[in-house]
């Protein structure tokens, strides 16, 4: 009954692209907030 498919077996799966973009979404977000930090610390 087993079926043999081209995927991994579950147990490997690591889903790169949601990681990714988690990674990327982490990035932005520090830019945004190094860009608004330092633009405050140049007013003051």
């Amino acid at each position: 009954m087993s079926e043999s498919t081209p995927r991994e077996s579950p147990e490997k799966f690591v889903p790169r692209g949601a990681i990714a973009f988690f990674a990327l979404l982490i990035f932005i977000g520090l830019v945004i907030w190094f860009g608004i930090y330092f633009v405050m610390l140049a007013r003051s």
